[in-house]
């Protein structure tokens, strides 16, 4: 009698790899980027509307504005006397050596380029500004 051995299984040439682990760590690392993405593109600007205070002797009479305006025209109009963009950075300057809150505001029509208004900002900030204010102005009406 001839003796039958089992035939032994015949393994395949490559193991299986799960792949829902690999499938988890790129989501999460897809995740990450997403949300640290922001962070990188971070100005270093940060905005806050003007608020109203009580009327109880607690502002300085000595105290200096900084109200910019940008008009649809592009002229630069400071404390609502026009400047020009040469002499803006200087006058900027000047007038927050002088304050003592150093809060610039500012506003612009409505169909100025955000770019400009960005700029603006960004000068204050170089410039000295520790708060920027963006104020919307009603319309048809211009101090």
């Amino acid at each position: 009698m001839k003796r039958r051995f089992p035939k032994p299984e015949v393994e395949p040439d490559a193991p299986e790899v799960p792949i829902a682990p690999t499938i988890n760590v790129a989501l999460l690392l897809v995740l990450f980027f997403m949300m640290s993405a922001p962070m990188i593109y971070h100005s270093g600007i940060t905005i806050s509307a003007p608020s109203l205070k009580k009327a109880s002797g607690q502002k300085k009479e000595t105290e200096v504005k900084v109200n910019v305006h940008i008009t649809e025209e592009g002229q630069i109009l400071l404390n609502n006397e026009s400047v020009s963009e040469e002499e803006f950075p200087q006058l900027l300057a000047e007038l927050l050596a002088r304050s003592t809150s150093r809060i610039v505001i500012v506003s612009a029509d409505e169909n100025v380029p955000h770019q400009s208004v960005v700029t603006i900002l960004d000068l204050a900030k170089q410039k000295g500004a520790l708060k920027l204010a963006l104020l919307k102005r009603k319309r048809g009406k211009r101090k």
